[in-house]
């Protein structure tokens, strides 16, 4: 009887196509970390803008201006506003009429964009008629 010594090639083979299945998988999972890490990189990179873009909305006639961009750094945020309630005399005695907006927000690096944010603004302004010393 004679006694082998060492691994055969057959052995060797599927030890091989073992490691390079794990290591598949272990790329995989490394690659889907990293892109996990950037897309979390950029929401926090991109909520100053957000708010930076709500502020400045609410200074925006959204009845003349509906749509449009607004741009803080590399980023773009882009809008798109939508009448839920439009001119509705406030509360009484009031000299403003007031507008509800839904308002859609997306974010833009180069090729990156979050995905649809949604929100509400309301916008204001003087009924007509009525002068600002009344």
């Amino acid at each position: 009887m004679v006694r082998q010594q060492g691994f055969s090639l057959l052995e060797a083979i599927v030890a091989l196509t073992i490691l390079a299945g794990a290591s598949m998988a272990l790329f995989g999972w490394i690659g889907g970390s990293l892109r996990q890490l950037n897309r979390s990189e950029f929401y926090i990179e991109s909520t100053p803008a957000l708010i930076s873009a709500l502020e400045y909305l609410k200074f925006q006639d959204l009845a003349l201006r509906p749509s449009g961009d607004f741009v803080s750094g590399d980023l773009s945020v882009h809008w798109q506003a939508v009448a839920i309630e439009k001119d509705v005399a406030g509360v009484q005695g009031s000299n403003f009429l007031l507008s509800l907006y839904d308002v859609e927000l997306q974010v833009h690096k180069g090729q990156q964009s979050l995905s649809h944010l949604k929100t509400r603004v309301v916008n204001y302004h003087r009924q007509p008629g009525v002068t600002e010393s009344q």
